[in-house]
């Protein structure tokens, strides 16, 4: 391989598509991330408030006509519904039972969903990959002798617009002070008087509007709604989630960022059928070496 000076560029300009990509993977964590931190679970289920929520963007925008700012409230509120049917089926029947018991449920709510997209993706409703619209794709920007998608600008600010209100959700209402000590114990909540159910349900709210948001722009992006993206979610997102820290939301973002970073930079310099065996190699290398993830607190040894 010949490193000349356009090799370079191309490589930096890789980086630069990667980190920005990877602020859709850090939405998709900070879902896992906020439920675990909250209940301590896995919501295996996540991932299809994602699929919904692309699935309700792209009906938004092809059936329904709507601008784009309306087609992403559309599939916000979708998967913001989505999450709290998860809530009532798959966890407040059974949250007395032990952590693993609404894991599995979520994991039966995840396969059972992913299977009916499926059928009415490619026999009931649409027969064939669907192209997301995507009004921006030819459209970028001249930085030096770099260029930046503006659809990926876009992405890159409703994330930050996104994470900031999640911060000020969390750092400065009464919701994210009853987050927050429910995250730290579900009876001295309670004994604080926070209604901890109703705390419950609002954090697979926020979880639920993230989740659809990754899933929206995801599809904004790539300019295709895949029926599988429920399957992408979960493994990128818990991926990515494991990666920062479980439960921590910087390390959700953090992660993401890393993500797509390792993504794009193995489809250019090795192969782009080799980037996510590269980027679980590179996982496997650093739990060996930091098990609590980038920015997760060491627990005591169990082995």
């Amino acid at each position: 391989m010949v490193f000349d000076e356009w090799f370079f560029i191309d490589l930096i300009q890789t980086a630069i598509d990667g980190s920005l990509l990877g602020t859709v993977y850090a939405l998709m964590a900070i879902g896992f991330a906020l439920i675990w931190g909250v209940l301590g679970i896995l919501n295996l289920a996540h991932g299809q408030t994602v699929a919904f929520g692309m699935f309700a963007g792209l009906i938004a925008s092809t059936e329904l006509e709507l601008p784009i700012p309306i087609s992403f409230a559309f599939a916000v509120v979708t998967g913001i519904l989505i999450a709290l049917i998860v809530e009532r089926i798959c966890y407040r029947p059974i949250r007395r039972a032990h952590e693993l018991v609404p894991m599995i449920a979520t994991l039966g709510f995840w396969i059972a969903t992913e299977e009916m997209l499926q059928k009415v993706y490619f026999h009931l409703y649409f027969h064939d990959f669907m192209r997301f619209p995507n009004p921006y794709t030819m459209i970028s920007f001249e930085v030096g002798e770099f260029r930046i998608r503006f659809d990926y600008l876009i992405t890159f600010a409703v994330a930050i617009l996104l994470v900031v209100t999640l911060y000020f959700v969390i750092y400065r209402t009464r919701l994210g002070m009853a987050l927050r000590m429910v995250a730290a114990g579900h009876d001295i909540a309670h004994l604080m008087g926070v209604n901890v159910l109703k705390t419950l349900r609002s954090a697979f709210v926020i979880a639920g509007a993230f989740g659809a948001s990754a899933g929206y722009l995801l599809g904004f992006v790539s300019n295709m709604a895949n029926p599988y993206s429920g399957t992408l979610a979960t493994v990128k997102g818990l991926f990515t989630m494991i990666l920062g820290g479980a439960g921590s939301i910087p390390g959700a973002i953090v992660g993401g960022m890393i993500l797509g970073f390792t993504e794009l930079e193995s489809a250019f310099l090795v192969s782009f059928a080799y980037r996510d065996a590269i980027a679980m190699g590179l996982l496997f290398m650093l739990l060996c070496f930091r098990p609590q993830g980038l920015f997760g607190t060491r627990v005591e040894d169990k082995i």
